[in-house]
């Protein structure tokens, strides 16, 4: 995302990943999760994605999407000492894996504002009327300079 992954591509994954736990197909994600541990320590979110076919088509560009994935192992989030790409692990197994498991809705934020992957519940577009557990992503769109926050993380 941002100057990892074109912006086509983005926007195509999020849709896809958005999709995969939206009200509709949730019952699926959460007997996956059940049955596999799709979403969990053992896996990380490369292994997680590529099992559930949430990868770009094009090589170079899935290669980006992995280097992204894995970038995000440096981001921080918004729990002391859990990185952004554990955070986004452990909420979405804790969410699939609880009683009442909410549609997951992955966003993203500007990293100039806030440079933490943060976790919340809510409605993650107006026209929604369903609560989802939202992960959001810090980016920096393509072109533009790191923030102080973002270059501090490397």
């Amino acid at each position: 995302m941002g100057s990892f992954v074109s912006d086509t591509t983005t926007s195509d994954i999020l849709v896809r990943l958005n999709r995969r736990s939206d009200p509709d197909n949730l019952p699926e994600m959460i007997a996956l999760q059940k049955e596999f541990k799709v979403f969990s320590e053992k896996h990380d979110l490369k292994q997680s994605l590529a099992l559930l076919g949430i990868v770009p088509t094009d090589e170079l560009e899935r290669k980006r999407w992995y280097f992204f994935l894995d970038k995000l192992k440096t981001y921080k989030s918004d729990l002391p000492n859990v990185s952004g790409h554990d955070r986004a692990i452990k909420a979405v197994q804790k969410n699939l894996e609880s009683k009442a498991p909410l549609p997951i809705a992955v966003i993203c934020h500007l990293a100039a504002e806030d440079a933490n992957v943060k976790v919340s519940q809510g409605r993650p577009q107006v026209f929604s009327s369903t609560d989802h557990l939202i992960i959001s992503i810090p980016t920096t769109p393509r072109g533009q300079p790191k923030s102080r926050a973002t270059k501090a993380k490397k």
